[in-house]
């Protein structure tokens, strides 16, 4: 509880109230923070000094504001190793984190659009939500020959049905189809408003995408996808030799 009588500031106290309680898990990654009436009546505290320990907790980089909406507990830092690729559930594991993947979207044949540069006229989109806790964390989205397409959807719904935590990549296995290789490019872009609102950022945020190209082991393209990761979360690691 909050001691008036201390030296140590009240919103400080708050602050480390909020603190010992994310880090004993009562509220977990994603979770909503109570909001300021409730912390006021809970504490016996200012508007003032609660919007002080909030603001504290953002700048220890624990939580996070959405405007309109109130003080989120952040998800912890993702590091993904681009020496070797590992499953979207690896990377959640290797942090403690739980989480789950959702198919946003599948078209089966893209109309009216340009011809893809690996597929031709003849191309098929799955487009996954990747989730850390309760946090978007990365959107997928692929194109495909719409006869793989249409596999990697299906194995895709059976896994969503599970709560599993996956990519494309952990798809591969499931339905029988073994990779050679993949390329990939790293790049940052601003978010559109599109992303914004699937992703759930504030206006004005930097993405990072990482661009795949999957390849069979007769060497033929068998996927092309862009990842969307959210710049405050995720960050890639590389070790090169000197």
């Amino acid at each position: 509880m909050i001691d008036h009588n201390s030296s140590v500031p009240m919103y400080i106290q708050l602050a480390n109230h909020i603190s010992e309680a994310i880090n004993q898990g009562e509220y977990r990654s994603g979770d909503k923070l109570p909001s300021e009436n409730s912390l006021c009546k809970e504490f016996g505290v200012s508007r003032i000094t609660v919007r002080q320990a909030l603001n504290l907790l953002v700048q220890q980089d624990l939580a996070f504001s959405v405007h309109g909406k109130g003080t989120f507990v952040k998800t912890p830092a993702i590091n993904h190793e681009l020496n070797k690729i590992v499953s979207f559930s690896r990377v959640l594991q290797q942090k403690g984190l739980n989480g789950h993947t959702s198919v946003h979207s599948f078209v089966q044949s893209i109309p009216n659009g340009e011809p893809h540069p690996y597929f031709g006229n003849e191309v098929s989109s799955l487009s996954l939500l990747g989730y850390a806790s309760k946090s978007p964390v990365v959107y997928y989205r692929s194109f495909f020959r719409p006869e793989l397409g249409k596999k990697m959807w299906e194995a895709a719904i059976d896994a969503e049905k599970y709560g599993s935590a996956f990519s494309t990549y952990d798809l591969y296995s499931k339905i029988g189809v073994p990779l050679s290789r993949v390329d990939q490019t790293i790049s940052a872009i601003n978010a559109t408003a599109e992303l914004e609102h699937i992703l759930e950022l504030p206006r004005g945020k930097a993405l990072i995408t990482l661009e795949s190209i999957y390849y069979s082991v007769d060497g033929v393209p068998l996927e092309h996808k862009i990842g969307y990761y959210r710049s405050d979360i995720y960050s890639f690691h590389i070790q090169r030799q000197v």
